[in-house]
């Protein structure tokens, strides 16, 4: 159902006599489900809407001119998102602990917000007419969480009996036009050395756009969870090895490396970051794989051109997976500019110190390790905050760090140019 919260002044929609209250359940027949489908079936030169007004059901007919027809929807795109009915051993938000905001511990597994917002799904609660909807629709990208390529092992991950057959539905997507991003958690003895050689492989040869390999994240909060073991600092180098195998291969044969190592593998194996051309047009960006690379680049082109000026005094706090290659670029700053900043890695004792992170960096573990310091001016990555902009993990505001460390908070976006700018204040 589409409801019609209101509508614009000289509209098709008014001119045909839809009204404030009005719920439209059906174009030409087929059924609105939800935004995405309005907006689909919206693609036709005639529309039939039916519509429920005080509980009766009527029909409008419209000659479209594929322009916007002046209905108002005030709700949210997708109302009532699906929730995910896997039980993963690699969750995060199983980790978290308990009496936080009741919105994090939402588990989302729907494939219109991968399409609207690039989440990941693992397509296990997906009826087949849903996936029919998605090559209908035309939803490319979609982004899609595989782990394994392995049925068998794929549903001991999840604990999911229908988590089977993931790279026949890939494949399928694929035959029918629609650009697949997969993603895999990687999780010691698990689907770690000749299962990920085979996921890739099996992914690779279907087609798959790109592969983003991420570790486990693993909070102190998992007491009656699977056991898994962190990667060590060699395990991280042989991993990176191992993909680089794979990439090398899509190099020479399609020109992109197809699959890249989270960046946590390189901070973690000490290994150098790749340059920022390594990840092709970083494809998997946003879930941060490549983030410190493009970060690099980004600094390096506005640092070259950047002149001195005064510049406040300041520290900087950032997450201890960033504080290697931000320590730096920090440190460039200082003998260029001839000041004094200083940067300081944030641990994170509020999850566990295995979470390295700056997104999961909290309000409380920033004003713990920095209350007996003495700070004018507090740089801070915004990533610490909520979509919304105003909340920390820990439901604190920016306004509460200023007043627990007595300092104003300067906060930078998450590239290397915004961090430059912040520095330069």
């Amino acid at each position: 159902m589409y409801y019609v919260d209101g509508v614009k002044e000289n509209s098709l929609a008014q001119s045909a006599g839809l009204l404030p209250g009005d719920i439209i359940t059906h174009i030409n027949g087929e059924e609105v489900t939800d935004g995405l489908m309005y907006g689909f079936l919206m693609c036709n030169e005639t529309l039939t809407i039916t519509y429920i007004r005080n509980q009766k059901t009527a029909n409008v007919t419209i000659k479209n001119q594929f322009e916007d027809i002046g209905v108002i929807n005030d709700r949210p795109f997708i109302e009532n998102p699906k929730s995910c009915r896997n039980k993963c051993i690699f969750c995060f938000i199983d980790q978290l602990p308990k009496g936080m905001r009741k919105p994090l511990y939402f588990k989302d597994d729907d494939s219109r917000l991968s399409f609207l917002t690039g989440n990941y799904v693992t397509l296990t609660n997906m009826k087949e007419e849903e996936i029919e909807n998605i090559v209908r629709m035309r939803l490319s990208p979609v982004n899609i969480s595989v782990h394994t390529t392995n049925d068998e092992l794929r549903i001991k991950m999840l604990h999911n009996k229908n988590a089977g057959g993931i790279l026949k539905r890939i494949c399928y997507l694929l035959e029918n036009g629609i650009t697949v991003n997969a993603q895999i958690v990687l999780c010691k003895g698990w689907n770690d050395k000749e299962e990920l050689t085979k996921s890739l492989t099996d992914l690779y040869e279907a087609g798959v756009n790109s592969v983003s390999v991420v570790p486990i994240g693993l909070t102190k909060f998992r007491d009656n969870l699977t056991q898994i073991e962190p990667f060590t600092k060699e395990d991280c180098i042989e991993i990176v090895k191992q993909i680089h195998k794979i990439s090398n291969r899509a190099y020479r044969e399609i020109g992109t490396r197809f699959v890249y190592p989270a960046d946590e593998f390189f901070v973690k194996g000490e290994i150098p970051l790749p340059p920022a051309a390594y990840y092709d047009d970083f494809p998997q960006i946003e879930n941060g794989v490549g983030l410190l690379s493009s970060f690099v680049k980004e600094f390096n082109l506005s640092f070259a051109n950047r002149k001195p000026h005064p510049v406040l005094h300041k520290i900087v706090a950032t997450s201890v997976a960033a504080y290697p290659t931000l320590s730096r670029l920090v440190e460039r700053f200082n003998e260029k500019f001839q000041t004094k900043i200083e940067i300081i890695p944030i641990k994170n004792d509020f999850l566990g110190d295995k979470i390295t992170v700056a997104g999961l960096m909290t309000a409380a573990d920033i004003i713990d390790q920095l209350k007996h310091k003495k700070i004018d001016y507090l740089m801070l990555p915004s990533s610490i905050l909520r979509s919304e902009g105003d909340l920390t993990l820990d439901d604190k505001t920016i306004s509460d760090i200023e007043t627990a460390l007595h300092c104003e908070v300067i906060l930078n976006e998450n590239d290397g140019k915004s961090f430059l700018d912040a520095l330069c204040l």
